[in-house]
C-alpha cells in the first residue's frame, strides 16, 4: 500500500484507547499514513464514502497499537546471562534486533521504548526501521543506559560516576539522537550490581534529570530498589522502571509511605509485569503437563510463581492507592528469557492485578503513549493520529485472551504480514 492511499476498515467493535465506551459497528478511515475518520459506521460522512473498497473484519476488535514501554530489541531473549549476551558481538546483536522488531510489530506492538542497548546499536536499529530495512515497531531509543562503573548493563559502555560525567553523558546521548534518557538507579540482574541497593546519590539523579530536561528529553529510571525509587521520585524522573521495593536482604517489602509518595508524585510506572518469570511459569507449567519436571525444576516454578504473586500483589495495592492510570505495560523482553511479541502478558497480569480490562489495555495504549512523550502523535484511535492498528479476534473487554489473537496491524497505514510466527 502506497503512502497516498486511502483504506476504509470495518469492524464489529472499536475501542479508541480514550477510555471511552467501546463503539459498535465501527469504520476507521485511513488517508495515506494518518487515521482520517473512526466512529460508528452509519456515522460516517457522506463524502467519506467514497470508491475505496472496504475492508471487513468480522467478529474483530479494533484498538490502537499497542505501545512497549520497555524492551531490549538487541538482546536474544533466550535464556542466557547477561555476561553470555554481552559476550556476543555488535553484529550479531544488530541481527538479533531486526528478528525481535518483526516479532513485536508482527504481534501488534507498533511502538517500543528501547531501555538500553551497546554502543550505538540502539541508534542504528530505529534508523534501519525508519529507512525500511527491515520492518519494526517506531522505536524510541534511550541509546547506551547511564550506569556506575561496574553497574547494572555497565557492558553497553554508558557508565558515569559523579554528576559532572552524568551531564557529559547525557549531552553526549542527546547529540547522538537519543529520545529520552535511561539511568540505572539500582543494581540489577548483571553480576556483581546489587538489585537491592541504590547506586548513584540523590545528587546525581537530579543532576541527570535536569541536564535531560534542559535538553527536552524525558528520563526513565531502573529503580528495583526501594531506596532508588524514593531517590528517583525526589529527583523528578519522568517514570521508574520495575519498581519492586526491594530491600538490600533482597526480600520485597512494600511500603505505604514510599507507595504514597510514588502516587503522589505525578511520575509514570513501568512495572515489566512479566519480568519477575512469568515466561519461565509458562514454559515449565507447560512441560510438567507434558512430560512431568525435575526437583530443580520444581523449584524455579516455585521461586518464579512466588515472585510473580508478591509483583501481583504490589502493584494492586499501588492501583487501589490510585496509581492505576499511570501504570504502563512493558516487556523487558529480551533479557534472560522474556520473549518479545508478547506485551499481551503484561497486560494481563496487570488485570490479575486489579485493573479492569479497559484500564489494562489503556496501559499499553494511551497510558503508555503519554509515559513516552508519543501521545500527540499515537495511543489513541482518533482523527489527525498516525494509523497504527490492532485488530483481534473477539472481544478483549470480555476474554482479555482475545488481545493475543491477533487478526491485522497497520503501522502508519501500512499492513503487516501478520502470519510470520510471533513466538
Amino acid at each position: 500500500m502506497d503512502g497516498g492511499s486511502t483504506t476504509l476498515l470495518r469492524v464489529d467493535q472499536l475501542i479508541d484507547g480514550t477510555g471511552a465506551d467501546p463503539v459498535t459497528d465501527a469504520v476507521i478511515r485511513i488517508e495515506g499514513t494518518m487515521i482520517d475518520w473512526a466512529g460508528p459506521a452509519p456515522a460516517l460522512p457522506s463524502d467519506r464514502r467514497d470508491e475505496w473498497a472496504v475492508q471487513e473484519f468480522v467478529g474483530a476488535t479494533a484498538l490502537p497499537g499497542l505501545i512497549d514501554a520497555h524492551a531490549h530489541l538487541s538482546l536474544f531473549a533466550d535464556g542466557r546471562s547477561y555476561e553470555n549476551m554481552a559476550a556476543e558481538t555488535d553484529e550479531r546483536m544488530a541481527m538479533a534486533g531486526a528478528k525481535n522488531a518483526s516479532i513485536h510489530l508482527r504481534s501488534g506492538i507498533t511502538t517500543a521504548r528501547d531501555n538500553g542497548a551497546r554502543n550505538r546499536l540502539g541508534f542504528e536499529l530505529r534508523d534501519a526501521i525508519e529507512r525500511g530495512v527491515f520492518e519494526g515497531p517506531r522505536l524510541l531509543v534511550s541509546g547506551r543506559p547511564i550506569t556506575a562503573s561496574d553497574g547494572h548493563f555497565h557492558w553497553c559502555n554508558g557508565t558515569a560516576d559523579g554528576e559532572d560525567e552524568i551531564r557529559d553523558t547525557v549531552r553526549r546521548l542527546v547529540r547522538e539522537g537519543a529520545d529520552h534518557i535511561k539511568i540505572m538507579a539500582s543494581g540489577g540482574g548483571t553480576i556483581g550490581t546489587d538489585p537491592g541497593r541504590a547506586s548513584y546519590t540523590l545528587e546525581e539523579l537530579r543532576a541527570a534529570v535536569a541536564t535531560a530536561h534542559d535538553l527536552d528529553r524525558l528520563t526513565t529510571a531502573h529503580c528495583r530498589a526501594a531506596e532508588a525509587m524514593g531517590r528517583a521520585i525526589e529527583a523528578g524522573s519522568d517514570c521508574l522502571e520495575h519498581g519492586e521495593f526491594l530491600e538490600p536482604d533482597g526480600v520485597m517489602r512494600f511500603d505505604d509511605e514510599l507507595a504514597e509518595r510514588l502516587v503522589a508524585s505525578g511520575i509514570y510506572l513501568s512495572p515489566t509485569m512479566a519480568a519477575s518469570g512469568w515466561d519461565t511459569i509458562l514454559r515449565l507449567r507447560d512441560r510438567r503437563e507434558r512430560a512431568g519436571l525435575t526437583e530443580s525444576e520444581e523449584r524455579d516454578l516455585t521461586a518464579a510463581e512466588r515472585e510473580t504473586e508478591t509483583r501481583i500483589e504490589h502493584v494492586g495495592r499501588l492501583i487501589q492507592l490510585g496509581m492505576g492510570p499511570r501504570i504502563v505495560a512493558g516487556t523487558d523482553a529480551g533479557c534472560f528469557d522474556f520473549a518479545f511479541g508478547h506485551l499481551d502478558y503484561s497486560i494481563q497480569l496487570l488485570a490479575r492485578a486489579g485493573m479492569t480490562l479497559m484500564e489494562s489495555i489503556l496501559a499499553a495504549t494511551s497510558a503508555s503513549a503519554a509515559a513516552c512523550g508519543v501521545d500527540h502523535i499515537v495511543g489513541t484511535l482518533a482523527p489527525g493520529k498516525r494509523a497504527d492498528i490492532l485488530i483481534v479476534d473477539g472481544n478483549p473487554l470480555l476474554d482479555l485472551d482475545a488481545i493475543s489473537q491477533v487478526r491485522a496491524v497497520y503501522k502508519g497505514g501500512t499492513a503487516i504480514d501478520v502470519r510470520a510466527s510471533t513466538s
